[in-house]
């Protein structure tokens, strides 16, 4: 029997869906942000954490409205100080007044820097509670989404638009809320002093206006494209070292270093895009202000010279109007913070807004215990909403404590029917039963404590043997990690590792053969003590004699446990109490391995192919 790949299995997995199953679609992330964006754009989340974070926000906008208080009183002194100056009473006022100047600057110092602590400290709580929301997330996400997902993809969420979150909660915020407070109470003043004046300093205020609504649509299309386009970039990085050896076994290196270049070309030229809508808001902001007051000099001198207002009202409008100029230039920075902010909102919150892996309210509490026996009746499942059925009616059982072999051509169903068990693929209700009981009535945690999975290709985390063994358990035992390496074989290649079960496999188990990596699964699997064994084609990469000895251990240590056997080598099928064959989904064949040869058929035929394949 030819192996099962995975990698066919996530192409198999677009959209977690399939109608005859009663799964939920779950949608995909660009619908999902062209979605959002037409409720808003992620404003839910963004209400959400202010409103968590309410206090320190009220606290850091209370402290800036504090600081420009202070602020707008320096204009004052200095006019009245001018106003002494020309009815040469200042004398002995000047030291008093530069006094009182530098005693508000320095107050001002204190209290805005009291401000940015409370904003900042919140933007970095945001991220610190979003980065683990969003962790958590992804863990209760179904494995259908992790399979159509690309992991770059949720790198650049979690990491990139993290930063950008934190830039629009903390220096975006900080600054939105001080232009505002800045603007009216500058503008209330300047009023105050002369309305005409007033009037001709923000004529271009129209203008402005106009800018930040022109340009603003264009921000925030570009950072979602630059944003998209790093994803991919990631992705790309991401793949390529992780298939390093055979990028370099294949000779490839040039053509995904030209693939690499592509995406990078791209990205830089989307980079470029949104840099040039960002030259060219940032200079007009600062443009403008300079034009207010090339008006303001213009319009005030001549106010000056008729009398109309004093040289000290004039030397304060000009102050109140100079603390407009920063907010109007920072405005373009603003609102390209709020816009990628915004973006990175949206990203985040197609991710959150997906619909976890749960027992929707069908679970039976009750059920607690599993004894192992398996029932299908009349299955028909596709792993895609429109695609193929992957299982034709099939109905098969499996007694509690028995052994069953499942073998069949490739692309039979036979890995289908192992991801049936934990859930990984639903099922309609009526269709597939434990110890009796509908899969979709048991609990999840309860259904996956009492199961064992070891697949074809094992994945191992960067960590000793042991941690990767006593990975499913919460308190390992020595000895239990001890008794699982022993059963999967691996305790006789033991020796030759430089720390034993200490030893570091190294990311996905680089360190370790394809043989040892899949031992250390099927110990993985075996040390939780599972009622149900799963084993898919997870000893393809074992020789035939060392596999007989696992078997032989699997078999002496049973214990009533029920084992699924999938394997290429039909030998192995031998072992097992009965054999099913699957074929294009159906089960064609049922028996001992020894009636199923007698029979001649699917069994039988496979059986001398294969003999003929290792006799060649």
């Amino acid at each position: 029997m030819v192996r099962t790949r995975p990698a066919a299995l996530r192409q198999r997995l677009p959209d977690v869906a399939d109608s005859a199953s009663g799964n939920r679609r779950t949608p995909s992330l660009r619908a999902s942000h062209h979605a959002l964006a037409g409720r808003g754009g992620g404003r839910r989340l963004i209400l959400e954490m202010l409103q968590r974070y309410r206090l320190r926000f009220a606290l850091g906008a209370g402290l800036l409205l504090a600081t420009n208080a202070i602020a707008m009183c320096i204009p004052l002194l200095l006019r009245a100080a001018v106003e002494d100056l020309r009815q040469d009473s200042a004398g002995s006022m000047v030291g008093r007044y530069a006094l009182f100047i530098a005693l508000l600057a320095g107050g001002q110092a204190v209290v805005r820097t009291a401000s940015r602590l409370a904003i900042l400290g919140a933007s970095r709580k945001i991220a610190y509670d979003l980065r683990n929301r969003f962790f958590i997330h992804l863990q209760r996400l179904p494995a259908s989404f992790h399979a159509r997902t690309p992991i770059g993809d949720l790198m650049s969420r979690a990491v990139n638009d993290m930063m950008s979150v934190r830039s629009f909660f903390g220096p975006g915020v900080m600054n939105i809320v001080n232009t505002t407070i800045v603007y009216i109470s500058g503008m209330c003043l300047m009023t105050w002093i002369s309305p005409r004046l007033t009037l001709m300093a923000l004529f271009p205020l129209p203008l402005l206006m106009f800018a930040v609504q022109r340009t603003s649509r264009r921000l925030y299309s570009r950072s979602r494209t630059v944003q998209e386009r790093l994803a991919e970039l990631s992705e790309q990085a991401r793949e390529n070292l992780s298939g390093i050896h055979l990028v370099k076994t294949y000779v490839r290196e040039d053509a995904e270093v030209a693939s690499f270049a592509r995406i990078s070309a791209a990205y830089r030229d989307d980079t470029l895009s949104l840099a040039r809508v960002r030259g060219i808001l940032i200079p007009l902001m600062g443009s403008l202000g300079g034009m207010s007051s090339l008006m303001a000099v213009w319009f005030g001198g001549r106010l000056v010279a008729a009398g109309t207002i004093s040289l000290g009202d004039f030397v304060a409008f000009s102050a109140y109007l100079a603390m407009l100029v920063w907010p109007t230039v920072a405005m373009g920075w603003v609102i390209n913070s709020f816009q990628r902010g915004r973006v990175a909102m949206v990203r985040l919150q197609e991710i959150l807004d997906l619909p976890p892996e749960t027992d929707e309210g069908d679970a039976d509490m009750s059920i607690t215990e599993l004894h192992g026996d398996i029932e299908i009746r009349n299955l028909t499942v596709s792993h895609t909403e429109n695609g193929p059925p992957a299982l034709h009616n099939l109905s098969l059982h499996i007694g509690a404590g028995e052994t069953v072999a499942l073998v069949g051509p490739v692309g039979s169903g036979k890995s289908t029917v192992a991801e049936i068990l934990p859930r990984f693929l639903r099922v309609p209700d009526g269709t597939v039963f434990m110890d009796g009981h509908d899969i979709n009535r048991i609990p999840l945690q309860v259904l996956r404590r009492h199961l064992g999975y070891a697949p074809q290709e094992a994945f191992l985390f960067s960590r000793s043997l042991r941690d990767n063994i006593a990975f499913g358990l919460e308190n390992p035992v020595a000895d239990e990690v001890e008794r699982a390496a022993a059963l999967s074989g691996l305790s006789r290649d033991l020796e030759g590792f430089p720390a034993g079960l200490e030893t570091l496999v190294g990311e996905g188990g680089i360190t370790l053969s394809g043989g040892q990596r899949q031992r250390t699964a099927l110990a993985r699997a075996l040390v939780r003590g599972p009622r149900i064994l799963i084993l898919d084609d997870s000893l393809s990469s074992v020789d035939s004699e060392t596999e007989q000895l696992i078997l032989d251990g699997l078999e002496e240590s049973a214990d009533h446990r029920t084992t699924l056997l999938i394997s290429h080598r039909l030998t192995a099928a031998s072992r097992a109490d009965r054999v099913i064959v699957l074929d294009a989904g159906r089960a064609v064949e049922e028996g001992t391995a020894v009636e199923l040869l007698a029979r001649g058929g699917l069994f039988a035929e496979m059986c001398r192919r294969q003999e003929l394949e290792e006799s060649a």
